[in-house]
C-alpha cells in the first residue's frame, strides 16, 4: 500500500469512529436488545436528548466562531463543550430513568456522562483519545449486553488505535488514557447499573 492509500485507510477509520456516529448504532443495539421494538424507540429518544442536542450545540459553536473546525476540535476549545454534554447526558440519564427506561440504555447513557465528566476534567492536563474512548466503551457495553458475541468488538480498539496513531493525532499514553475512561467507566456504569 502507499502512504496515500494508508492516509485515506487512516481518515475513513478516524471518521467512521466519530462518537456520535458510534452512539446512534449503539443505542439502537441496545435498545433493540433490551426490550424490541420498544427499546428501540427508547434509544431514539436517548439519541435525540444526547446526540441530537450535542450537535445542535456544535452547530451553533461552530457558527458562533467559538469552534474552528467541528472536525478537528483543539483542546482549548474543547473543555467547555465536553461540560455541555456531559450535562446533557447527565440530565438524560435522569429523564429516562424517571420515564422508565430499560436498564441497559440508562447504563450506555451513564456511561456517556461519566466518560464525558473525564474528558471535560482530564482535557486541560491532557489530550486523551475520544475515539479509543468510544470504542472500548462500545466493546465493554456490548459484551454486558450480548455476552461473548458483543465482546467481539473489543477488535474495533486496534485498527482506531493505528488510525489515530499514523495520523499523529495521539500519542501512545493519549490513546491508552481514552481506552481506560472509555472502558472504565462504561464499565463501573454497568455494574452500578445491574
Amino acid at each position: 500500500m502507499t502512504s496515500d492509500l494508508y492516509r485515506k485507510l487512516a481518515e475513513g477509520i478516524s471518521a467512521a469512529t466519530r462518537l456520535p456516529l458510534i452512539a446512534v448504532p449503539l443505542f439502537l443495539v441496545v435498545g433493540a436488545g433490551a426490550a424490541g421494538g420498544r427499546g428501540v424507540l427508547w434509544a431514539l429518544l436517548c439519541l435525540a436528548l444526547t446526540s441530537g442536542l450535542s450537535l445542535v450545540y456544535l452547530l451553533y459553536l461552530t457558527r458562533a466562531g467559538k469552534v474552528r473546525d467541528p472536525r478537528r476540535i483543539s483542546r482549548a476549545e474543547r473543555v467547555r463543550p465536553l461540560w455541555v454534554v456531559a450535562v446533557l447526558h447527565a440530565g438524560a440519564f435522569l429523564v429516562v430513568t424517571l420515564l422508565g427506561a430499560p436498564a441497559p440504555l440508562r447504563a450506555v447513557l451513564l456511561s456517556y456522562a461519566l466518560a464525558t465528566l473525564l474528558f471535560a476534567l482530564l482535557t486541560p492536563y491532557a489530550k486523551l483519545s475520544l475515539h479509543t474512548a468510544g470504542v472500548s466503551g462500545t466493546a465493554v457495553c456490548l459484551a454486558y449486553v450480548f455476552g461473548p458475541w458483543g465482546a467481539l468488538a473489543v477488535f474495533l480498539v486496534p485498527p482506531v488505535w493505528w488510525s489515530r496513531s499514523f495520523l499523529k493525532r495521539h500519542t501512545p499514553p493519549e490513546l491508552l488514557l481514552g481506552v481506560l475512561v472509555g472502558g472504565c467507566g462504561t464499565w463501573a456504569s454497568f455494574a452500578l447499573i445491574g
